[in-house]
């Protein structure tokens, strides 16, 4: 915004030394005024530029499905998302558009009589796990079930040589190809 404090002071005040030094500071004084207004209008509306600490208020704001902990960039893609995705909680879309941005992949297949699984390829935690759950039931419907366990798929192949990973593997029934001493399951 262009500011002319000309239009704005009668021109005797202008024409006198120290009128004129005061509608010039008045003037700055006003630019600086119009693009703290500006960011702070863009700090609210535009969720592109919006800091990290704007998109967790936004979050708490619109009541959506959301990590803390997730990237800047899906944390943007949620709160942009927010108000669109109601519309489709309930449906295996929303389920899928909701995980999507944190997981590489995501798949969903319905198993028969309300009940699905989901598969998630990219890397998976156990706090990743447990907020997939969460996410999970809070946008499927409410009549549907998940099968009890996450397929999984991480890159490359996951090397499978002793006990416990054995039981990672049978508890979290992955798909891809994982190497359990020579042989690949």
């Amino acid at each position: 915004m262009t500011i002319d404090i000309a239009r704005l002071v009668p021109k005797f005040i202008l024409a006198d030394r120290n009128g004129y030094a005061l509608a010039k500071a008045l003037e700055a004084a006003m630019r600086i005024i119009d693009a703290t207004v500006d960011q702070g209008i863009k700090c609210v509306t535009d969720v592109s530029a919006m800091p990290e600490w704007r998109l967790d208020e936004m979050a708490w704001e619109y009541a959506c499905l959301y990590d803390n902990t997730a990237p800047v960039e899906v944390k943007r893609q949620w709160i942009r998302d927010a108000v669109p995705m109601y519309s489709i909680y309930g449906t295996k879309a929303g389920v899928i558009q909701y995980l999507r941005p944190y997981f590489e992949s995501v798949e969903l297949n319905e198993t028969g009589n309300f009940a699905f699984e989901v598969s998630l390829f990219g890397d998976l935690s156990p706090e990743n796990e447990a907020w997939a759950r969460k996410a999970i039931a809070l946008a499927k419907n409410v009549r549907s079930v998940l099968t009890s366990a996450l397929h999984v798929s991480e890159e490359g192949d996951i090397d499978l040589t002793d006990s416990e990973a054995l039981w990672w593997a049978y508890e979290r029934r992955p798909c891809g190809s994982f190497r359990c001493g020579a042989d690949i399951i």
